[in-house]
């Protein structure tokens, strides 16, 4: 190989700014407000390939800790896989994705990405397979729900603070949560999909389309009712769909959870439980 491997080089000034130009370049986006703002945490980390000072090639681990039904699950999420355009065709990618799986395959539950439709051949050459997810969602008849949800701005400081604070805190309020306050923070931060229940005390993390509400994640220190948090978005919702997987599925009409251009690839039969449960990765899972 004729490049150098470096990971884990968040604090590393000059690696990171050229991981973001990457980034930016191939995805739109880069993590330095993340970074900067101090959500860059253990948990995101990335593996590359640099010709001098330049990230030629990359593909990130992200540790992923979730409880099942009271069961802690320790996976591996692949992202932000990515070669430069002037380094394409040299196997960057196919080395540094083998590297992981060899790194992470004992240490963990399982290992998983979700690809899209350009590379489905690709990842099953690693041993992947591809799975199906599902989705909850019900109509919504109730013509007397009043809205008692309240936007939260997170652009002002002392919400944010005590938004954040509540995340670190939180407790369960689906089958399948996942504890990555780092990767939340990633979603919200400069959201305006953020709202706050006062008489439950929770944040909601939701989106509103006309008269379909999907709700993403609901984060609190205390069991919440979800039937409430649907009710205080109001009459004029219709159909809500669940961004993660309910405790109550009573009334919820389940589906094969389909998006577009994204296929869910597991490595490891643990993963198998994602199919056989009817689960999905909660929606502010995806890295």
């Amino acid at each position: 190989m004729k490049y150098t491997f470096i990971k884990a080089y968040k604090d590393n000034d000059k690696m990171r700014k050229s991981l973001n130009e990457l980034t930016e370049k191939t995805f739109g986006f880069n993590f330095e407000n993340w970074y900067s703002n101090g959500f860059w945490g253990d948990k995101f980390i990335p593996h590359s390939l640099v010709d001098g000072d330049k990230v030629i090639a990359n593909v990130s681990v992200n540790l992923m800790d979730f409880d099942l039904d009271g069961i802690e699950k320790h996976y591996i999420q692949i992202g932000t896989v990515m070669t430069d355009k002037d380094y394409r065709g040299q196997g960057l990618s196919r080395y540094l994705i083998q590297m992981i799986i060899d790194e992470y395959k004992e240490n963990s539950d399982g290992i998983y990405l979700f690809g899209n439709d350009s590379v489905i051949n690709f990842y099953p050459k690693f041993g992947f397979t591809s799975s199906k997810q599902y989705q909850y969602s019900k109509d919504v008849y109730s013509i007397n729900n009043i809205k008692k949800i309240q936007q939260v701005n997170m652009s002002d400081e002392i919400k944010w603070k005590d938004f954040f604070n509540t995340v670190r805190n939180s407790v369960n309020n689906d089958r399948f949560t996942m504890d990555n306050p780092g990767l939340i923070a990633f979603w919200t931060r400069w959201s305006s999909s953020v709202y706050f229940l006062a008489e439950q005390e929770a944040y909601i993390i939701a989106d509103v389309k006309g008269d379909n509400l999907l709700i993403n994640q609901i984060i609190a220190n205390h069991k919440v009712n979800l039937e409430t948090v649907i009710s205080s978005f109001g009459s004029g919702i219709k159909k809500v769909t669940l961004g993660f997987t309910p405790y109550n599925i009573i009334g919820y009409t389940i589906n094969e959870y389909h998006e577009d251009d994204c296929t869910l690839f597991i490595f490891g039969k643990d993963l198998d439980i994602i199919e056989s449960k009817k689960l999905m990765f909660p929606t502010l899972s995806h890295a």
